[in-house]
């Protein structure tokens, strides 16, 4: 039972952040939907900002990020 409380609860938040959402933009669902679509993208740009800014031996190549200088195309660096 608890779990269905918990499903209703989110489905509840939910519901609110939506409403929420298309009520700050004039209740248009359409300006609505474009305005998340924007956000999203912005957030995107970040992320990858921040995934390029980080350095490589740092995040060991988890993230997927590359470093600009040699190697293989697995991550690994060439040793001499």
């Amino acid at each position: 039972m608890t779990n269905q409380l918990q499903v209703t609860s989110d489905t509840d938040r939910l519901e609110a952040e939506v409403t929420a959402v298309i009520e700050a933009c004039g209740g248009d669902p359409r300006t609505a939907i474009k305005a998340l679509l924007v956000e999203q993208h912005i957030q995107e740009q970040r992320i990858e900002r921040l995934a390029a800014a980080l350095s490589f031996g740092y995040v060991r190549g988890r993230t997927g990020v590359m470093p600009t200088w040699g190697g293989s195309s697995h991550g690994e660096t060439s040793r001499s």
